[in-house]
């Protein structure tokens, strides 16, 4: 009779244990709040980096970039996005640069600015020159093309998402940084050096005239300008006359500055459904 009592307070004091582990672990899942995350994609025909040499007054725009990629929300915390960027020139055109960016924080600043810091890849591609001036030389000899990625990390200032309103699932996101010579030298000479294009069009097509006469300067195009480089200018010289040589900008930029100016169109392409963890 005993040994029977026993072993069913032992039974009983198992079921209990076994329940009680149940429920603790049911309330700690409970108390892990759900989240969803809203999807972003950066639409690449109407998003634009606007590349530039100094910053504020003393800017001087050096040419633009196309953008792609994406922005991630979480619905909890939109202050909080994971922004991924590629930034490229043209897709025609192998040899000029490309720009990468992925976040790793973000945080609302005083001012009510949503800063995004995350790691910037430029990668240059570069070509080595051989000059040898003899009688043969018929100009310089060009090696094979070689890319070189160089990372460092900097900070994107965007308007508060929170404060963006969207229509019909798109959202406009500007966004800007402006980085110091010494802190990425690469950034600055791939602004100043490489071939940037000075406009952006959207379904260009170019043909040239049926008849070209005396007056020809190269193929008519037609298409969308979404971008073009507008920088005031002053004349040198007048027109006609010898002193006249050409348009200069009136601003002097600050070549120990760069500014990347964007103009993000976003499209919502999913709101996942809420999941635990």
């Amino acid at each position: 009779m005993k040994s029977l009592l026993h072993d069913l307070l032992s039974l009983s004091t198992n079921v209990v244990g076994l329940l009680v582990v149940l429920l603790a672990f049911a309330t700690a899942t409970v108390s892990i709040p759900a989240y969803a995350q809203d999807i972003w994609q950066i639409e690449p025909k109407s998003s634009v980096a606007a590349l530039s040499l100094g910053a504020g007054a003393n800017q001087l725009q050096i040419g633009f970039a196309r953008v792609s990629g994406e922005v991630v929300f979480e619905s909890n915390d939109p202050s909080d996005p994971i922004v991924t960027l590629k930034i490229v020139g043209d897709a025609q055109a192998a040899d000029y640069a490309s720009m990468s960016f992925s976040s790793k924080q973000s945080a609302i600043s005083a001012d009510g600015k949503l800063t995004v810091t995350g790691d910037l890849s430029v990668t240059r591609v570069e070509r080595s020159v051989t000059m040898e001036p003899n009688e043969a030389y018929a100009g310089p000899q060009y090696g094979d093309p070689v890319a070189r990625t160089t990372t460092r990390e900097i900070t994107l200032v965007f308007s508060d998402p929170r404060q963006i309103p969207s229509q019909n699932r798109v959202m406009h996101f500007p966004g800007m940084s402006t980085v110091n010579r010494e802190d990425f030298p690469q950034l600055l000479d791939a602004i100043a050096q490489d071939d940037w294009p000075i406009r952006l069009t959207n379904d260009e097509k170019c043909e040239n005239p049926s008849t070209i006469s005396e007056d020809y300067h190269g193929p008519e195009c037609t298409g969308t300008v979404i971008a073009s480089v507008s920088n005031a200018v002053v004349r040198r010289g007048n027109p006609g006359a010898e002193d006249f040589s050409g348009f200069e900008p009136t601003v002097t930029p600050d070549r120990n500055k760069a500014t990347i100016a964007l103009n993000l169109k976003l499209e919502e392409i999913s709101a996942s459904p809420s999941v635990s963890r």
